[in-house]
């Protein structure tokens, strides 16, 4: 397990580029022992990243992370085992290596349940309803332990004696909210709790974004209560949306303030929610089917692109160009780049996935992103 905690933190190097040397080298092993001229091969992999890899060959950080993972009960999955599901698996962001504390199931995906934290007795009935049913059908209830409809979500249930996973944005060792710790104890002992980020981890906005990813990716349909024109909880919509997962919502009063992301979804499209029976299980079964067969993950080496053959022909769109231009001079992080860019973090993440897929951009180790040949597309100079 040491050389995929290695390779997770390498610097420079984020989930796709990752994934892009594990489809080469199969392996982190073969990675931590692969030449500068081996992984020049890889599409993405510059000089300067692969002298940076051959630089970190050091295991001690990994025996160290282990250490604190062993003495804090807490486990490793990593993207080969088969508990990874092969849905969570088509968003490009995928970790390559999630920490959890609880019972994680063979067949873990299941049902998002997300909203708002200041939450109506109207949004708390249709969480608590919708999760006792998907609870005696045992179906995952899976939400992120947020105030509000995600713990109305997990307690119900809970008390229906069903199987919920929460996703944090911090690491296992912290409790955010304080006052859900009690309710984050019931779910590792009835459930699973899971986050990407290493022990001692904050929490912290951009957390929650990437949370937020990973419970639209491990969910067949998401079911969004409620939500205000602002809601955090839009923006698991928008990467349930990306992933072509089915979102519902239920209708809300239109001069209802926390009911307007709602009725917004609705209106782009939404499923409209009136009744638990349409998260049926045997739907969700096919659904996943269909998904999986369809969806070309970034294990395929053939789907990979080199980007210095790519860049000849391509045309940046303005929000990507504005992305790359920011980040020619440092990396950045998603706050920052929101700041000097003037795009909102949903936008941002979705053109950094698809620039990252290319190989021009890295997520780094400490959350920052940056170019991963700046002076290429320099010479290019075509990113406007």
């Amino acid at each position: 397990m040491e050389y995929w905690i290695w390779l997770t933190s390498l610097k420079g190097i984020g989930p796709i580029t990752q994934k892009r040397l594990l489809a080469h080298f199969k392996t982190p092993n073969h990675i931590y022992s692969a030449s500068e001229e081996e992984l020049l091969v890889i599409p993405g992999i510059g000089s300067f990243l692969a002298r940076s890899i051959r630089q970190a060959r050091s295991l001690d950080g990994a025996f160290s992370v282990l250490d604190q993972l062993e003495k804090k009960k807490i486990k490793l999955l990593i993207y080969h085992d088969p508990r990874y599901p092969e849905l969570a698996k088509a968003w490009p962001e995928a970790p390559i290596v999630l920490f959890y504390i609880g019972t994680l199931r063979n067949n873990s995906t299941g049902v998002g349940i997300v909203g708002a934290r200041r939450c109506s007795l109207y949004g708390k009935q249709v969480a608590i309803e919708a999760a006792d049913y998907l609870a005696r059908q045992n179906i995952p209830v899976i939400s992120g332990l947020a105030k509000g409809i995600d713990s109305y979500a997990h307690t119900a249930c809970l008390t229906a004696g069903g199987y919920t996973m929460a996703f944090l944005g911090n690491g296992l060792d912290i409790f955010y909210p304080k006052e859900h710790r009690e309710l984050q104890a019931a779910i590792i002992e009835n459930g699973v709790v899971i986050s990407k980020y290493l022990p001692g981890t904050k929490p912290r906005p951009e957390h929650f974004l990437q949370r937020n990813g990973l419970i639209a990716s491990w969910s067949q349909k998401l079911l969004v209560v409620e939500a205000g024109g602002n809601s955090g909880a839009l923006t698991t919509a928008q990467f349930a949306k990306a992933l072509n997962r089915v979102i519902l919502a239920p209708p809300h009063e239109i001069y209802c303030m926390s009911g307007q992301g709602t009725n917004q979804l609705l209106e782009n499209g939404a499923v409209l929610y009136l009744k638990a029976e349409q998260l049926d299980y045997s739907k969700l079964m096919a659904e996943a089917v269909g998904i999986a067969t369809n969806k070309v993950t970034v294990k395929d080496p053939d789907a990979l692109i080199n980007p210095e053959q790519h860049l000849s022909n391509r045309k940046f769109t303005a929000e990507e160009a504005k992305v790359i231009a920011v980040l020619l001079d440092s990396e950045k992080t998603i706050q920052q780049l929101e700041a000097l860019t003037g795009i909102n973090q949903v936008l941002l993440i979705e053109q950094l996935a698809i620039i990252e897929l290319e190989g021009l951009v890295a997520l780094t180790s400490n959350g920052r992103y940056s170019l991963v040949d700046g002076e290429l597309l320099r010479v290019r100079g075509n990113i406007f």
